[in-house]
């Protein structure tokens, strides 16, 4: 690697891309996070909204709050479950002690799971393909962050695939009758 820095105009370039290794990363998942909202919001799916925030993008049935059950996806490329009642987060035993059936099919639709908080039914984490050799296991943001930047389309197409995993008929039904049991729940 030294070796290509053998001059003070490329260890100057070097330095510069360095210091920016943050800022790119952000423009680039900025990117792909414009990419899956703007699809998302012309292909409306019944039953569902798509509402986003800086760094996340939450899908919830539509007249409940982005605090009910809902897929969310993450910057660092995580798609995960997870069910509030108000503003307050409910555990995901808790929940499964009241909807065991209902959580079980629901994770059903994730490709793998993958370790998971207490507040959260289940957590896909860097499962993305790319035909390189991090495919379904990219370990950090950074490594995912260059296929948001430059391969959007194929990446927006793998997240909004599984979402659609999550959107169907039978499971739209199972978030309406979780979010409407969560509403009862004692916190």
């Amino acid at each position: 690697m030294i070796k290509f820095l053998d001059t003070p105009e490329k260890w100057d370039t070097f330095n510069r891309l360095a210091f920016s290794h943050n800022e790119i990363i952000d423009i680039w998942w900025t990117k792909l996070h414009n990419e899956i909202v703007n699809r998302e919001q012309k292909n409306e799916i019944s039953d569902w909204e798509v509402v986003s925030s800086e760094n996340i993008i939450i899908w919830h049935i539509k007249g409940e709050s982005k605090h009910s059950l809902s897929v969310q996806l993450r910057a660092q490329g995580f798609v995960y479950l997870r069910v509030y009642y108000g503003d307050v987060c409910l555990s995901a035993s808790k929940v499964e002690k009241i909807c065991k059936s209902t959580v079980d099919a629901i994770k059903s639709c994730f490709d793998r799971l993958d370790e998971s908080e207490d507040n959260t039914i289940g957590r896909e984490n860097g499962n993305f393909s790319f035909g390189c050799e991090n495919d379904g296991h990219f370990p950090d943001i950074a490594s995912l962050a260059w296929y948001a930047g430059n391969r959007t389309k194929e990446f927006a197409d793998q997240i909004i695939a599984k979402v659609r995993k999550f959107q169907t008929p039978e499971m739209t039904a199972i978030f309406k009758e979780i979010n409407e049991k969560c509403k009862n729940i004692k916190l």
